[in-house]
């Protein structure tokens, strides 16, 4: 860098020989090289064999000081391999999270740049699947998810008096499947921060930052794993983005596990937790009370250990009767006294069917039914639960049937 600064001075020099200096420019000088040099560089007078020209060397010195300063900081900065803010492409596509309840703004690198989140948090062995993921291509990645059940309460809103929500956020998150490798910092030490106008906290440590927020009795968890000096200032700026919106966030799980009827003709899905129970006594309405779905053997049943519990069958339609007729007066226990043909339709794997929701039937529990003939056989689906999101839960599950009435073990 001699040869440089040796030449700048030199035209400097030669600048200066003709100049006539403002009467404010050495005010000036000093005004700029505090807010700007920074502790790398000082004045340095420069004599003048001249003493009515002064004040010009003393303008050739500080500004000489103050780039040869500039250059420095340059060359510092060029061997230092991390990057700023500046290197963040505007956040300007908006990510609206199918799954966590709030979206986020990001920059959109093409494919690969989100990924949604396919699972609950802390549901699946792989942690990442709770969690909306943003790549940024930067050295840092962004992530987020919520929760409505926290580890002993229904949620992070209901709960004794005498537990805080910051306790309840420690002990879920200290579980490895919902957030491995975090700070451990205790919620109620974390610095207060802001999202969405909710209260929140944030915690940073080694290449990692995560802040967590509460909002209508749900829990959101925002980290960012990085590798970057300015890390916190990225983050911060997601967070600026983030709108929350837990009442469109999904609190039933996804279903992965396709489950093939051995007696019925039908297959579904489901989560698997070890809840799944296939038939063992065929179920024949016609000669057999319906009594409770959840107490014998006749229905495919899967208990999900989330307030829910499916039960499923068919059976051959008897020949010559009225389909809405004979389901009313051997199926129709559960449905709410509605006649079926009165009930609100509904298409199973592209057979048209009709459902009925029943709260506080069967022992108070929630119904929600649906029956549909397809192959000469009706089938009976049904969701027993007392959670303010069954229907939507029914819903989901029965987009997953499939009817296969040809492999149904007769009659």
């Amino acid at each position: 860098m001699s040869q440089l600064t040796d030449r700048l001075e030199r035209e400097l020099r030669e600048v200066a020989a003709g100049a006539e200096p403002s009467p404010s420019a050495w005010a000036s000088i000093v005004a700029r090289l505090g807010e700007e040099a920074g502790p790398d560089a000082a004045i340095v007078l420069v004599p003048a064999p001249d003493s009515s020209r002064r004040p010009v060397w003393l303008a050739v010195a500080a500004a000489l000081v103050v780039i040869i300063g500039s250059i420095a900081v340059l060359t510092r900065a060029g061997d230092d391999h991390s990057t700023s803010t500046a290197d963040l492409p505007k956040l300007s596509t908006t990510f609206v999270s199918p799954r966590n309840g709030f979206s986020v703004k990001y920059f959109d690198r093409g494919a690969g740049t989100v990924t949604p989140a396919q699972q609950l948090l802390g549901f699946s062995p792989q942690v990442d699947d709770g969690f909306d993921v943003v790549e940024t291509g930067l050295a840092a990645v962004f992530q987020g998810a919520s929760t409505a059940g926290a580890p002993r309460w229904q949620s992070f809103t209901d709960r004794p008096s005498s537990a805080s929500i910051d306790d309840a956020v420690d002990e879920l998150l200290s579980d490895d499947s919902v957030l491995p490798g975090g700070c451990g910092v205790p919620r109620s030490q974390q610095a207060e921060i802001t999202i969405d106008g909710q209260p929140g906290r944030i915690a940073e440590c080694a290449n990692h930052i995560e802040a967590t927020v509460v909002d209508l009795g749900r829990l959101y968890v925002f980290t960012l794993t990085h590798d970057r000096s300015d890390a916190r200032a990225i983050f911060d700026a997601f967070l600026a983005t983030i709108e929350l919106t837990p009442e469109t966030a999904v609190d039933f799980p996804a279903m992965t596990t396709t489950f093939v009827s051995p007696t019925y003709g039908y297959s579904f899905e489901y989560h698997d937790r070890g809840g799944l129970a296939p038939a063992t006594t065929r179920w024949d309405p016609g000669n057999q009370p319906l009594g409770g779905r959840n107490s014998d053997g006749r229905f495919d049943a899967v208990e999900t250990g989330l307030s829910a519990y499916f039960a499923s069958a068919s059976t051959e339609v008897p020949d010559g009767v009225s389909i809405d007729a004979w389901v009313d007066e051997y199926v129709g226990t559960a449905g709410c006294g509605v006649p079926r043909r009165q009930q609100a339709e509904i298409t199973i794997d592209g057979q048209l069917g009709r459902t009925a929701d029943c709260p506080g039937q069967l022992d108070t529990v929630g119904v929600t039914e649906a029956t549909v003939v397809a192959g000469g056989r009706l089938y009976l689906f049904t969701l027993l639960s007392d959670r303010s999101d069954a229907r939507a839960w029914f819903d989901a599950w029965i987009a997953t049937v499939e009817l296969t009435p040809e492999t149904a073990d007769a009659p």
